[in-house]
């Protein structure tokens, strides 16, 4: 077996489990360091955390099949805000998101203090977004979608209460039939309203696969927000009918679910969300049965569950995850436990440039639900004077195949005729592929110069359905022959260039 601890821990640990001491109290905080530990945190409604999210066998697989991955992977430790505590309040998906915003932010670099306000967060999930208006909890997307939308303040806009209102703060609060702002606190204070919002880009479901998941977190320098089933022996929660370990509550490990604790914790089915930054392939744990007894194999060794997800949680400090080695706060989750029940979601860095209306691309750059030439700031773009004119590439019925692991690329020509100057030019793809990273798309002007629309990377979904502003062509002359570029820059996944138009204003 292996550990990632001394031997003479190792020894120490074994002791205490033969003896079977199991189920031990929690001990708080002596010294009130770090923020309050949780020692019986409030779990969300799992229906809420994984609402609308896709089974792994609907997304698409993010890892190469010949991508290696190291066995231990901890570089973004470095990377996290300071573990923070969501209170006796059932909100871990707020406090998931937010760290995730947070790390974002200082994997970024630009901002590297920032402190968002979760009560704020909350609120604009329920009030902008209008998500679970009735319940406390929500989840990634609807939480991501209020941030890449709305924007949220720094903490002191608003900062977080640990307690949800009663009827001493508010006479309605009272009962099943409550009222949002119950949930949320009330409502956000103008100088919250007003005061400076941070954003994400738009963010989307990857699947909890193991191989998936590494492959997300190592190609793009960021961790992943999972909410998952809860299983409470699995978590050693104080609230468990089934024995539990103060060792590996203190240690932070989280195993995969014996079957009487899903049989018990499927009867009052919870959830919870955290936060994936690293993991290890060599850590292996010893598995305990429903009873808290060490499960030995035929020759009397130990039995064990090996590879965990590092993880960030929102139980405080002085608690969960005292003794990891990553940090007070921090745990180890199941591979399997993540892959089986839990969905994952993801964004991007922060882009922190005030967002600007690109009119013809066919996205909604600045989040206000409006679209290209229906932003008024795109009313004098030429694109949106109704003088383009819409050039169809001729391509085959069945498309043109895109070469594998090819720079040259599909390569497909058009004809502009006519005088004129280009004023404004968009190109329009439709393109099925099974790893669209694996793609570059160019465009090249009769003149030779060459405008680089799409660059490959490690984005793992398929296909491509975009637009594409062609800004390097303005103010050159129209007419001529020119060449639409395809290039597949890695092995093993293919694809095809289905159709492909050109609008264009001279």
């Amino acid at each position: 077996m292996k550990f990632n601890r001394s031997t003479a821990r190792w020894f120490s640990l074994f002791a205490i489990l033969t003896l079977g001491a199991c189920a031990a109290e929690d001990e708080t905080n002596p010294d009130g360091a770090g923020t309050p530990a949780v020692e019986d945190p409030v779990l969300e409604d799992v229906s809420v955390l994984l609402e609308g999210a896709p089974g792994n066998d609907e997304l698409p697989d993010l890892a190469k099949a010949d991508q290696n991955f190291p066995a231990q992977f901890t570089d973004l430790i470095t990377l996290q805000s300071p573990v923070q505590s969501q209170g006796s309040r059932g909100v871990c998906s707020i406090f998931s998101t937010a760290a995730y915003m947070e790390h974002l932010y200082i994997a970024e670099g630009s901002i590297t203090d920032l402190d968002v306000s979760e009560q704020y967060l909350q609120w604009s999930a329920k009030f902008e977004v209008r998500s679970f208006p009735n319940t406390s909890g929500s989840n990634a997307s609807y939480n991501l979608q209020a941030i890449s939308q709305y924007g949220v303040p720094r903490e002191e806009a608003w900062p977080y209460e640990t307690n949800e209102w009663s009827t001493t703060d508010d006479p309605a609060c009272e009962g099943d039939d409550r009222p949002t702002r119950c949930y949320t606190n009330g409502e956000a204070p103008e100088e919250a309203r007003s005061a400076e919002k941070f954003f994400l880009p738009r963010s989307r479901y990857i699947s909890t696969r193991e191989r998936d998941i590494k492959a997300h977190i190592f190609n793009n320098g960021h961790g992943v927000v999972v909410g998952m089933t809860f299983f409470y022996q699995s978590w050693n929660h104080r609230r468990s009918e089934l024995p539990r370990n103060l060792d590996y509550w203190n240690e932070g490990y989280v195993l995969y679910p014996n079957e009487e604790d899903k049989r018990i914790s499927l009867e009052k089915r919870a959830g919870h969300s955290i936060l994936l930054v690293g993991w290890n392939d060599e850590l292996e744990v010893p598995i305990m049965d429903a009873e808290g007894n060490q499960l030995l194999d035929e020759n009397g060794a130990p039995l064990t569950e090996r590879g965990f997800w590092l993880f960030k949680n929102s139980w405080g400090t002085g608690s969960f995850g005292n003794q990891n080695p990553f940090g007070d706060g921090y745990g180890w989750l199941s591979y399997r436990y993540v892959s089986e029940y839990g969905s994952g979601r993801v964004s991007g860095f922060p882009e922190l440039d005030t967002p600007v209306e690109i009119c013809g691309d066919g996205i909604d750059n600045t989040g206000n639900f409006l679209v290209d030439c229906d932003d008024p700031t795109c009313a004098d773009d030429p694109i949106c004077q109704d003088m383009s004119e819409v050039i169809n590439i001729e391509l085959p019925a069945e498309g043109v195949a895109i070469p594998d692991n090819d720079s040259e690329g599909a390569v497909s020509t058009f004809t502009v005729e006519g005088a004129g100057t280009i004023s404004a030019m968009t190109l329009t793809v439709d393109i099925t592929h099974t790893y669209r990273g694996d793609l570059s798309i160019s465009l090249v002007h009769p003149d030779g110069t060459r405008s680089e629309l799409q660059s490959n990377s490690s984005d793992g979904q398929d296909d491509i359905q975009a637009s594409y502003v062609v800004a390097d062509f303005v103010g050159k002359d129209a007419a001529g022959e020119y060449q639409l570029i395809v290039a597949d820059h890695a092995a093993i996944d293919t694809g095809t260039l289905n159709s492909a138009t050109v609008e264009l204003v001279r």
